[in-house]
């Protein structure tokens, strides 16, 4: 996965966080930000009258508690982290103060709220901190310190789980293993073909959406070149690769749509066009099955409940 946290630039619980609003909706996989090519949250308080959605928060920003649970949990996590004897020695000489700060916007925006993270890809930043001997028994104890975190604030068993099984995802790209050696490590954006196959997709799934009569009106009056641009850049980090992504969070940028009567039908419509895409470049069913099962996990971000 990259487009993720680092591990001392951007920190140890980036690597496993970074997951939660891209893992706990498919890391490692695209989180299509279908509509208007918006990041990695959506909204969730269907148009004008939003009373029984705002009871229900959707995103795991929400879940957690917000910016309090956020500051909260950067807080403790790196206490604990610059207490343990193991993995301490990789902040040395790190701005801690920055480092937290950098660490909040990061994990708010993958979490579903407010973007204003910038960084680098997950591979790239810790690229330095494998050489200094980052492997393995590192990583099973930033997880652990990272699980411990999560318990003292309370947050439920269930979203603990998930960020565990995100974390696990990361691994490979955390500890800078060469996908080219084994293709099993590989981050999707490799798996579908780096660059190419990203603008690729993304050029033939806007002409089929610009073409389609139940959904094109979405896209009236939108520059599709600046769009086409935001949601490259936005794939490409989410699948892996490089981080040049800035943007809006899922849940505002498709408020205005949820006004304009965006639903189920147009969002199975979305996901029907994404599928024919992916098909048309030969990628893989089970790499198509993930990125379904991600776009489904989206649905009630996308559509404001």
């Amino acid at each position: 996965m990259s487009g993720l946290a680092l591990i001392a630039t951007l920190g140890f619980g980036g690597l496993v966080l970074y997951g939660i609003a891209l893992g706990i909706r498919g890391a490692m996989t695209p989180s299509p930000a279908y509509m208007q090519g918006v990041g990695p949250t959506s909204r969730s308080k269907g148009g004008a009258v939003a009373a029984p959605a705002a009871a229900a928060p959707k995103s795991v920003y929400e879940q957690i508690g917000g910016e309090a649970a956020v500051n909260a949990a950067v807080n403790i996590f790196y206490k604990k982290v610059l207490a343990d004897d193991h993995i301490s020695r990789f902040f040395e000489g790190v701005d801690m103060d920055k480092q937290a700060a950098k660490q909040k916007a990061f994990l708010t925006m993958v979490m579903g709220g407010p973007n204003n993270y910038s960084g680098k890809d997950m591979r790239e930043g810790h690229k330095h901190l494998v050489k200094m001997g980052l492997d393995d028994s590192h990583f099973d104890r930033v997880v652990q310190l990272l699980g411990e975190t999560l318990l003292e604030l309370h947050v439920p068993a269930s979203l603990i789980g998930q960020i565990a099984a995100v974390a696990e995802s990361t691994r490979n790209d955390v500890l800078n293993r060469n996908p080219k050696e084994d293709p099993q490590m590989s981050t999707v954006y490799d798996q579908i073909g780096g660059e190419a196959a990203v603008n690729a997709a993304v050029d033939i799934f806007y002409k089929k959406v610009l073409a389609d009569d139940h959904i094109s009106r979405f896209f009236e009056g939108v520059d599709m070149d600046r769009q086409a641009a935001k949601q490259k850049a936005f794939l490409t980090m989410v699948m892996g690769g490089p981080n040049n992504y800035t943007g809006k969070d899922m849940r505002e940028g498709h408020r205005h749509l949820v006004k304009m009567g965006l639903d189920d039908s147009h969002f199975d419509r979305v996901v029907q066009l994404l599928g024919e895409t992916l098909t048309q470049l030969k990628v893989p069913a089970a790499l198509i099955g993930q990125i379904a099962a991600v776009a489904e996990s989206t649905r009630n971000d996308v559509l404001d409940r």
